[in-house]
């Protein structure tokens, strides 16, 4: 905690606290897909679901369906052939984008 002293000379605890996004990962293209093209149809746009590639395939990405999770609940790092899987810089900016815009 840190001590933080405003101009009537008060002091007041502030926090600071981050909180880890897991936002799932789905091969069912198809499926999401539909629902897409359902919330274009409604309201011109969807950002809460995108396809994209990751690792060589198509998936959807559910920002959506994110949920906060703490560190110790994360057991490992999802690997393909043993390599870590590393998520591009330009969909992780667009994903932190959309999903800003979301909360």
């Amino acid at each position: 905690m840190i001590l933080v002293e405003n101009v009537e000379k008060l002091h007041r605890k502030m926090e600071f606290s981050f909180t880890l996004w897991f936002i799932p990962v789905s091969s069912k293209i198809d499926k999401y897909q539909k629902i897409i093209d359902k919330k274009v149809e409604k309201y011109g746009f969807c950002n809460t679901i995108i396809v994209r590639t990751i690792a060589d395939e198509d998936a959807t990405i559910l920002l959506q369906n994110a949920f906060p999770t703490l560190e110790k609940y994360i057991d490992h790092v999802h690997t393909v052939d043993g390599v870590p899987l590393r998520v591009p810089t330009d969909l992780q900016n667009e994903t932190k984008s959309l999903f800003k815009n979301m909360i």
